[in-house]
């Protein structure tokens, strides 16, 4: 027997798989039924539905009937079993053009082009990952859309429009993680700042009470009132009373064990200490990433990692790991020679790197909080960093008698270190 391409282990053929494109997998499953079976699952398994903007009117409509027909009819017996297809579908991304149609001039969203994505996501027993865009006008147009949807979709990303928390968690009672996408999706909507009370919050939560695994937003969300294990805050707190009421009391109601943040590097000790009172805010927390927003240099950048430690004295939290690193300010604008003034000096802006010693930091930080097991620093991309190795370290915290111990390792092992303590549970 001849040995060919489809004669190789299984195990072997996915790898391969797995490193080519989608076209390159589609121009394969023209060769024969065999290599069709094999590739399909490449093809399908992770779809995005729309964003041809710059292709006629109704293509990305035509797009998303195509597909959903192609997947929800049976399949051919050649290729297994009837639903082959759908059962490939893994992850699904749809943009608002996905289900707009013009009609008199004016483009509105096609309820039936909903019901047929709905009937998709109903039907898709692997489906892990979704991702909408204009949520808010799906569930405005086909109010029973994502209703009996997949048990397999743990991770719904949103951006754009986004509908009400408990609309969401009705028809999605079995996300674990619930990411809001940055740009259109980190403006907050007016829901996410009101509420009524924990309770009532709670309740209209449903499932995702018990659930809800990590948040993934650039703002507070208020009536997520229920345990989160993990939270992210992209979008920098600052100096604003209103806005750091909103952290806290979002905090306060999930009560992360994990909580990765980005902050002010100009934001008061009183002022973070606020945000994350050990005591109302997160009793829970094990590991604190946080990010300084906007520092001018590495000097500075060190400046604040020392204030974060005097805020950690303060708030007494039981953390067990710690990670900090800073994104640098906005540049000044370099105006070109041709534009200046012909008698003006041109002086070439020049970066000189600060010097640092992140064990002593290190140190600093370990004395301001005692349960401390691990700290990690990164100054490199502040300006004077030059993104050098030597402006990152991690460092391990034990004791030995009464004394503690901080020691520098490695950078994979570091990493692992974090990766380990992102994972923490209640119970760790």
């Amino acid at each position: 027997m001849p040995h060919t391409l489809l004669t190789l282990n299984y195990d072997v053929l996915s790898q391969i798989l797995a490193l080519i494109s989608p076209h390159d997998a589609a121009q394969l499953a023209l060769a024969s039924r065999a290599a069709y079976a094999l590739a399909l699952p490449r093809i399908v398994s992770d779809v995005t539905l729309g964003g041809l903007y710059h292709k006629p009117g109704g293509s990305a409509l035509s797009q998303l009937t195509a597909f959903s027909n192609f997947v929800l009819s049976p399949a051919p017996e050649w290729l297994g079993a009837p639903y082959a297809r759908l059962d490939a579908l893994q992850s699904l991304h749809v943009m608002r053009d996905a289900v707009r149609v013009r009609k008199n001039g004016v483009w509105t969203v096609d309820t039936n082009a909903v019901s047929l994505l709905s009937a998709v996501i109903s039907r898709a027993r692997n489906l892990q990952k979704l991702t909408l865009w204009g949520s808010d006008a799906l569930f405005a147009a086909f109010p029973d859309f994502g209703l009996n949807s997949s048990p397999s979709i743990h991770t719904l990303v949103l951006g754009g429009d986004v509908p009400p928390l408990p609309v969401l968690a009705h028809a999605f009672p079995n996300v674990r993680t619930l990411e809001f996408i940055a740009g259109g999706g980190s403006c907050a909507p007016d829901w996410a700042l009101f509420t009524a009370n924990d309770t009532g919050d709670a309740a209209a939560l449903g499932a995702w009470q018990k659930k809800l695994d990590r948040v993934d937003a650039g703002f507070p969300i208020l009536p997520l009132a229920c345990p989160v294990r993990r939270v992210d805050l992209r979008n920098p707190l600052v100096s604003d009373t209103y806005m750091l009421f909103c952290a806290r009391e979002f905090l306060r109601r999930t009560r992360p064990v994990v909580l990765s943040a980005s902050v002010s590097s100009e934001l008061t000790e009183e002022e973070l200490c606020a945000v994350l009172d050990g005591e109302v805010v997160a009793p829970g927390l094990r590991f604190l990433e946080l990010v300084g927003d906007r520092c001018k240099g590495v000097k500075e950048g060190s400046e604040w990692m020392t204030h974060v430690a005097n805020t950690l004295t303060t708030l007494q939290i039981p953390i067990l790991g710690i990670s900090l690193s800073i994104t640098p300010s906005i540049p000044l604008m370099i105006v070109p020679s041709a534009l200046k003034a012909s008698h003006e000096i041109i002086r070439t802006p020049t970066t000189t790197s600060e010097p640092v010693d992140l064990v002593a930091l290190a140190r600093t930080i370990v004395e301001h909080a005692p349960s401390l097991r691990f700290v990690a620093l990164d100054l490199s991309s502040a300006p004077g960093g030059s993104a050098s190795k030597s402006k990152q370290a991690w460092f391990r915290v034990y004791d030995v008698g009464k004394q503690r111990k901080v020691e520098q390792v490695s950078e994979s092992e570091g990493r692992e270190i974090q990766r380990k303590m992102r994972s923490f549970n209640r119970w760790d």
